[in-house]
């Protein structure tokens, strides 16, 4: 697959504050380390780092991210949030739903499985990881990490195709990669503009975000450490916590941890 046509997002980019100055490298081990890195050198919000392949690439907990040379959309983006982090959490996802969607795929394969994966027919198709820091003067910086499968095949990987999947695979077709990058931008910097701006903005969010999630209603396992935790998926709280119904008729709250 050809690299990523850096003239046209230079043209599509910045959107919603998002995408700009960009950062770009054939190879990087991981850009959300470099966007923390630049964070901390003084970057503006908006920096957009952006690889063709991330071979030390992770995901939440410290996992690692298969990766496929370009065939998936790999990037960070830098903002410095005013409001919890967390509801960067929501809103990534939501834009990555979004972004798909506006691909011409229905909505109804596409949702989210709590807390930041994004499904396509019941598969992960992408994962959000996002981390912060406190910089000088007690100015958070977060870093929100996008790595979504767009073409190829994961059929190397047996026992991860059996979760996972490419949008490629999962519709027969191949996606060309810069208009997803340009949608996901244009949501996830709407999201970020409209929490910076209404101390309501959260509610619609997650009105929007509950109405993707897929868990709900669902038998649900959830892995803490070595604690394991099984129920149903009764809902989620008003900052977007899993709440999970035990067999002994009690309700956890679920702030972290890998669900299946």
């Amino acid at each position: 697959m050809p690299p990523l046509d850096l003239g046209w997002l230079a043209e599509q980019l910045p959107i919603a504050g998002l995408g700009f100055p960009r950062i770009y490298e054939p190879v990087i081990p991981s850009t959300n380390t470099v966007a923390l890195q630049r964070a901390n050198a003084g970057a503006p919000a908006g920096t957009l780092v952006l690889t063709d392949a991330q071979p030390a690439g992770r995901g939440r907990q410290g996992r690692l991210w298969v990766t496929l040379p370009g065939q998936q959309i790999l990037l960070s983006v830098l903002l410095f949030p005013t409001y919890a982090p967390h509801w960067l959490v929501l809103a990534a996802g939501l834009a990555v739903t979004e972004a798909v969607a506006a691909q011409g795929i229905a909505p109804g394969r596409v949702g989210l499985k709590w807390p930041n994966d994004v499904l396509l027919d019941d598969r992960k198709v992408a994962g959000i990881l996002i981390e912060t820091t406190t910089l000088p003067g007690n100015r958070l910086a977060a870093v929100v990490g996008l790595g979504m499968n767009v073409n190829g095949s994961l059929d190397p990987w047996p026992e991860l195709a059996s979760k996972a999947t490419t949008l490629a695979a999962a519709c027969g077709q191949t996606f060309a990669r810069e208009p997803l990058i340009v949608a996901f931008l244009h949501e996830l910097g709407g999201w970020a503009q409209r929490l910076a701006a209404d101390s309501l903005a959260h509610q619609s969010l997650l009105a929007a975000w509950r109405a993707r999630l897929v868990t709900l209603g669902r038998p649900t396992t959830v892995h803490q450490g070595d604690e394991l935790l099984a129920g149903i998926a009764g809902g989620v709280t008003d900052e977007g916590a899993l709440l999970l119904d035990l067999p002994d008729g009690t309700r956890r709250t679920i702030l972290w941890g890998d669900v299946e």
